[in-house]
């Protein structure tokens, strides 16, 4: 009976998610065609992530332990846990933003030409593009975006809750362009959808908590490692007080 019902709910999930995709598409698109439009982006995929929570009968609790200030940007770092951590970031991020995520983004069908154009890949494995990465992350801070980078880099670990070691990328763009971080955790959404086997889906509240930034004002490349290991702290003391591990 579980079975069924998980099927029935996973059927519910992905119906909704796929049909309203194709259905705001169009819209996306033309925001694409014109670079002063892309700004639009921000509130029609936030309707769009409010309506995918509330049709599948998800609450969502976004909670700040600090308040963004609307003339500073930030490079938020979030643990990746699920597939659904973008929807559900793109639900709770306070301000316009732009995902820097792997450059395999590009080949989902349909959602590959729209990331590429309204948020920013890489290729870990190409230095030509990891610097390209850098000179668009700049611009897009330029044009007053926040950047949202999973440190960890995927969804390596095998032991949830427990994070996966953090990539240096967030830190040295942080410093490089004087930008705080911004550790957040998401803490349950293991529990709803931890790996793309679709058949571990489970309904679970969700929540995203913003903890205070750390500053990179004054900060070198020396410093990067201090940087990483205090962003990391942080969101594994935030697991830690709910599992205990």
């Amino acid at each position: 009976m579980i079975k069924i019902l998980r099927y029935l709910y996973l059927t519910w999930l992905v119906g909704w998610f796929v049909s309203s995709f194709l259905l705001l598409y169009p819209f996306f698109w033309l925001l694409i065609q014109n670079k002063k439009w892309h700004y639009l982006y921000f509130p029609l995929s936030k309707a769009w992530a409010y309506f995918f929570y509330f049709i599948i009968g998800v609450p969502v609790r976004a909670r700040f332990e600090f308040k963004p200030e609307p003339q500073q940007v930030y490079v938020y770092c979030p643990n990746h846990f699920s597939v659904l951590d973008i929807h559900l970031l793109t639900r709770t991020m306070p301000a316009y933003f732009a995902f820097v995520g792997l450059h395999d983004l590009l080949k989902v069908p349909l959602f590959g030409y729209f990331y590429q154009n309204l948020h920013i890949t890489v290729n870990r494995q190409s230095l030509r593009d990891r610097y390209n990465t850098y000179l668009k992350c700049k611009e897009a801070i330029q044009n007053g975006k926040n950047l949202v980078i999973f440190p960890e880099g995927g969804i390596w670990t095998t032991d949830f809750p427990q994070l996966s070691e953090f990539k240096e990328g967030p830190f040295r763009i942080a410093i490089e362009l004087q930008i705080p971080i911004v550790p957040v955790t998401i803490p349950y959404n293991w529990k709803m959808l931890p790996v793309y086997d679709f058949r571990r889906l489970a309904w679970h509240r969700q929540e995203v908590i913003f903890h205070p930034p750390i500053p990179t004002q004054g900060m070198n490349v020396k410093e990067l490692e201090k940087l990483l290991n205090e962003t990391y702290t942080v969101i594994e003391n935030e697991l830690r007080s709910k599992f205990g591990k």
